[in-house]
């Protein structure tokens, strides 16, 4: 799986935006976008690999401080 094919899986299974993407990299929207342009698109840029390893990182934090309230 490329970079590009693991960020639309995780956009998808934590039901993300491009806005909180982007948010949570400190990059500009439109770098998003960019990263999610098929290849042969002009305006594709790959995916840096610490970017998908930072949001991952902070995707696993997320979820791990969004389990039940303590009583």
């Amino acid at each position: 799986m490329n970079n590009r094919e693991r960020l639309i899986e995780l956009i998808s299974s934590h039901d993300l935006d491009r806005r909180e993407i982007a948010e949570l990299l400190k990059v500009k929207r439109a770098t998003i976008d960019h990263w999610l342009l098929p290849g042969e698109s002009s305006n594709h840029e790959d995916i840096p690999e610490m970017a998908i390893e930072l949001l991952e990182l902070k995707l696993r934090d997320r979820t791990s401080f969004s389990g039940p309230e303590p009583d």
